[in-house]
């Protein structure tokens, strides 16, 4: 291990760094005592507050745990993390190995939906679940427990939607998931896929476009083009009881659906006897503006189902996920699925609520916050100068990507594999439309949820030198 003076990432950065890369490729096994901060300051020739802020970010990240009489020893974090390769964004993958053959981690891979190996919080999901398996609270181990979902959960989502949102809602009218697929398809069990037509943004989702049509549903998709002009057109012909609609962070796009569309979409629900699903799944991760309000804060006739998930924020691998439904749909649901089991099982119902409910949630979400943040600005800044004109780029200061488009016509299969020729992986967007895409047939989808922060500059300039050398 060394420091290097000269370099502009911070002292404490660079051990933090260098430690974590270690325990990544498993140089570090699990349960291994770290140097004292004594002595690691003084093999460093720095200062012991520099090793201290290190090793106190590897605490906060769950790659280390501090034993008291022990000093540092380096956290089982493998499993907990899987590989990023191998984890989200399923359509992606079926994609992108298609034209890359057999699955291979890269070098930089710039995919979505996955988290960086770290960023679970595991040394306080650890604390919380023994202390909740070794206390009275672990009697409900013993029952199914409430097919709604567990009831310390359901008020501490409620408390944070309704204070930090302005969410419309209680504890009562939450119903906790088993992620967004599974929340979708027991949604529609409720309308008639006889007669009832279900509406989504074009592009859109694949995951959600899925779930309709494995339910039996047609599907009407209503195209978001440049501010949204031909979405209302299309609803209005679309005959939908169900629209399913991102507003905070158009997927994939980026767009923020304007405050005027949004009162226009509530009014329609009304006149057509219609609900709105929110997926408000990335409304966390806003780099530039404040987010406007949710069109579940706007709704004044009982027409909008907020969905909500910790997929982006926690973990994709636990699979929780909320609905907040209106009365009408919530008392159809409570017939439908009262005497169901829990879609979730206890525990990880319980440990949640429980770091939600002692601070860790929000710390959590601060720090994850602050280091999307930066993710965001050094994939921007990365872009602009490798690249510069000869690409477009769509973001809007919002979500966990962007999209990119060379400017001279190139294919996205041809993208693809000469990305993955330089050890680079970046993803297609084809298969987010229903239909033939109107526009951005070459538009590459680049993440940075899963990459590392000193990673992106490199992966970037990486990429350049593939498509433009």
């Amino acid at each position: 291990m060394h420091l290097d003076e000269t370099d502009s990432t911070p002292l404490y950065q660079q051990i933090f760094n260098q430690i974590r890369q270690r325990i990544d490729a498993g140089d570090y096994a699990p349960g291994t005592k770290l140097p004292s901060i004594r002595g690691l300051a003084d093999t460093l020739q720095c200062a012991r507050n520099t090793v201290d802020a290190a090793y106190s970010m590897l605490v906060s990240e769950g790659f280390a745990v501090s034993k008291p009489g022990s000093g540092f020893v380096v956290a089982n974090v493998g499993l907990l993390h899987g590989d990023p390769a191998s984890a989200a964004a399923p359509s992606n993958r079926r994609e992108n190995d298609t034209l890359l053959g057999a699955a291979r981690k890269p070098r930089f891979d710039f995919t979505y939906g996955n988290l960086e190996p770290g960023t679970f919080p595991a040394a306080a999901w650890r604390s919380i679940t023994d202390d909740i398996l070794m206390s009275v609270e672990a009697a409900p181990c013993n029952d199914y427990g409430d097919p709604l979902g567990e009831t310390a959960l359901r008020d501490q989502i409620a408390w944070r939607l309704a204070t930090q949102r302005s969410v419309d809602c209680d504890g009562g009218s939450i119903v906790i998931q088993a992620g967004t697929a599974g929340s979708v398809v027991n949604l529609l069990s409720l309308l008639d896929r006889q007669s009832d037509v279900v509406a989504m943004e074009e592009p859109g989702y694949p995951g959600v476009r899925d779930a309709i049509v494995r339910s039996g549903f047609a599907i009407a998709p209503c195209r978001i083009g440049e501010g949204y002009e031909h979405f209302m057109a299309d609803l209005e012909k679309s005959g939908a009881k169900l629209v399913y609609v991102t507003p905070s962070s158009q997927f994939p796009t980026c767009a923020v659906m304007p405050v005027k569309l949004r009162a226009q979409l509530i009014a329609w629900a009304e006149a057509n006897d219609a609900y709105l699903l929110e997926d408000d799944y990335c409304r966390d991760f806003r780099y530039r503006e404040r987010p406007l309000p949710p069109l579940q804060s706007m709704d004044r006739c009982s027409r909008v189902i907020y969905m909500g998930t910790f997929s982006k924020s926690l973990s994709p691998a636990l699979r929780i996920n909320y609905l907040v439904l209106p009365p009408l749909l919530l008392a159809r649901w409570k017939k439908a699925f009262g005497s169901s089991y829990p879609t979730v099982p206890w525990l990880s119902q319980a440990v949640l609520a429980r770091f939600m409910a002692d601070g860790s949630w929000d710390r959590h979400l601060r720090r994850l916050q602050a280091r999307n943040m930066r993710k965001h600005r050094a994939l921007v800044d990365a872009l602009d100068a490798h690249m510069g004109n000869r690409i477009g780029v769509l973001e809007n200061g919002t979500g966990l990507h962007l999209l990119v488009s060379p400017r001279d016509g190139r294919s996205q299969e041809e993208l693809i594999t000469t990305a993955a020729a330089a050890d680079v992986r970046v993803y297609g967007t084809r298969h987010y439309w229903t239909g033939k895409p109107e526009a951005g047939d070459s538009s590459i989808l680049v993440g940075f949820s899963a990459i590392a922060l000193e990673n992106i500059e490199p992966g970037v300039k990486t990429l350049a030198e593939a498509w433009f050398s």
